[in-house]
């Protein structure tokens, strides 16, 4: 993994800001959006990395801080004086705020832009046109690389149920059933599974909808052994998987996405022994936290669920990626080895994600590291002696 800019970064970075002219220190000062002036471009214009997030928007502040304390901790950890700092620019709800964001961004110097977050503030840049500097959405939205310079980094469940359709072919499925429950998330997870599915197959999945009617679980389990299936995918968040596991029997795999995992490993916890042995994927920042391309990230100074954990990931890579997208040349490929994954740009200007795969109830990837011995001075003193 890559856990420094390379220097040949540095020195192209340099270049491009004496190229524009621009101070290259930067504030990391809050901007609050607003329509930019001609007159005031030219005094404000300083080198930064925008950052623009719904801190302001009741329903995504937790996330958006999230995301920015990530950030911030890798540009603590890989930024210099070289390196333009971050500036947040605070929206709210309002779609139309980002693309103020960004227009008062681009006033203030900035040499690229992380977010915005929403599906409907990115659509709203997107309509905006040719983008003046390299814009890192964070989440996944259709017709990216119709927009120049516009890119897109996100945790869709879609990526992991297509991670999974691959995986359990590759285990060897070749009759899964896949059970679906109530909701919207579960529905995105099926109709992505099913799609990618039949494009690596040429067939379709057996589906089956679970309902939680009084009778539900028996019918599920009665249709499970009568159809037979060599491997089940669960399409379900922890709680409905919980209810589910036990009317599965033990003859076939099961599978589902991070949803399932309580972030917890081992047999720790009375969710972990319930979904025992379901094998699933995720990021190498909760799965692997041990590795030395984790640690040197520092972590949130209060604990994050393991939703906010992916998210604060999300901000240490992005912010990684940010620095990628500015200096690379047009056309170029883009690869990370990230704490979210191995992240790589595909020609629809989306990063997509390969996570590690693991199973409910196992152990990090990489070993704890043992504490070092604490060694009493005096005893190794030749004064001693």
């Amino acid at each position: 993994m890559h856990g420094y800019i390379p220097s040949r970064w540095t020195a192209v970075l340099t270049a491009a800001l004496l190229y524009l002219g621009m101070p290259i220190a930067a504030s990391a000062e809050e901007v609050t959006p607003t329509p930019p002036t001609p007159a005031t471009t030219p005094a404000k214009a300083q080198a930064h990395i925008a950052l623009i997030l719904p801190t302001k928007a009741k329903s995504f502040a937790v996330p958006a801080e999230a995301i920015q304390l990530g950030a911030q901790a890798a540009e603590e950890k890989l930024g210099d004086e070289v390196t333009p700092k971050l500036r947040l620019y605070p929206t709210t709800e309002r779609d139309d705020d980002a693309l103020l964001a960004y227009q008062q961004a681009v006033a203030n110097g900035a040499i690229g832009v992380i977010g915005p977050l929403t599906r409907g503030a990115i659509a709203k840049l997107a309509e905006h046109g040719a983008l003046e500097v390299p814009v890192l959405a964070l989440n996944s939205l259709e017709g990216l690389s119709n927009v120049s310079n516009l890119y897109g980094l996100g945790l869709s469940i879609e990526a992991e149920a297509r991670q999974m359709a691959r995986l359990m072919q590759t285990d060897g499925s070749t009759k899964p059933l896949l059970i679906e429950t109530d909701g919207a998330l579960s529905k995105r997870t099926r109709e992505a599974f099913s799609n990618e599915w039949h494009r690596i197959t040429g067939s379709l999945p057996i589906e089956v909808k679970f309902s939680e009617s009084k009778d539900g679980l028996n019918r599920l389990k009665e249709n499970v052994r009568a159809l037979a299936p060599d491997a089940i995918f669960l399409a379900a968040d922890q709680k409905k998987a919980r209810l589910i596991r036990p009317y599965l029997g033990a003859d076939q795999p099961v599978y589902a996405t991070s949803q399932v995992w309580s972030g917890k490993f081992g047999r720790v916890s009375v969710v972990n022994n319930d979904l025992l042995g379901v094998r699933f994927v995720d990021m190498p920042w909760l799965l692997d936290p041990y590795h030395n391309d984790m640690l040197q990230f520092k972590h949130a100074s209060k604990p994050l669920s393991p939703d906010m954990e992916r998210l604060y990931a999300l901000g240490l890579d992005a912010y990684r990626l940010s620095l990628q997208l500015v200096t690379a040349a047009p056309g170029a490929n883009i690869e990370l080895e990230g704490v979210t994954g191995v992240l790589r740009l595909s020609d629809s200007g989306q990063f997509s994600r390969e996570l590690l795969r693991s199973e409910v109830g196992s152990q990090p990837r990489t070993p704890k590291p043992e504490p070092e011995p604490v060694v009493d001075p005096a005893a190794t003193s030749p004064l001693t002696n």
